[in-house]
């Protein structure tokens, strides 16, 4: 088969081309706009490095707060474990069935007031963890936004 051989492409341009207005060409190019002298870089880098360190001390309270309660969870649990086997002890020694039903209901009773009781706990050191990870980074927000808010305003 025989192929045909392509046609090269022409570009028209158009018959007058309209010059560009003067405005246009020398129009002001913008600035970055100039930081006030508080703001060096040895400030800036300074701001950074205390910030740095308040996010340290929030990990390191948040860390030492996690693991409280975890600690206090497994506590729980071996708790709860330990109570279940003694309560499966007694039951397999159980004469009667009311003994049984009064095993089952003792144990069912205990587990869920310390069920509730732990919680509380867990709920009050959930608290306490949250606060003492967010009190230096509160405290550095605090100075930051004094820090940049103060040469603006001046």
């Amino acid at each position: 088969m025989a192929t045909r051989p392509k046609k090269p492409v022409v570009a028209t341009l158009p018959a007058v081309i309209e010059p560009v207005p003067e405005s246009a060409v020398l129009a002001p190019v913008p600035t970055m706009p100039q930081l006030p002298a508080a703001f060096t870089l040895d400030s800036l880098a300074d701001l950074g490095r205390e910030n740095l360190a308040a996010m340290a001390q929030a990990n390191l309270a948040l860390s030492d707060g996690l693991k409280a309660m975890s600690e206090e969870i497994f506590t729980y649990a071996f708790s709860a474990l330990e109570s279940a086997s003694h309560t499966a002890t007694a039951l397999l020694g159980a004469k009667t069935f009311d003994e049984v039903m009064q095993l089952n209901s003792d144990l069912a009773r205990t587990s869920l007031e310390t069920l509730v009781a732990r919680s509380a706990k867990l709920s009050e050191m959930g608290v306490t963890v949250a606060s003492g990870a967010f009190k230096p980074l509160g405290s550095r927000f605090e100075a930051t936004f004094v820090k940049l808010a103060k040469p603006l305003a001046a």
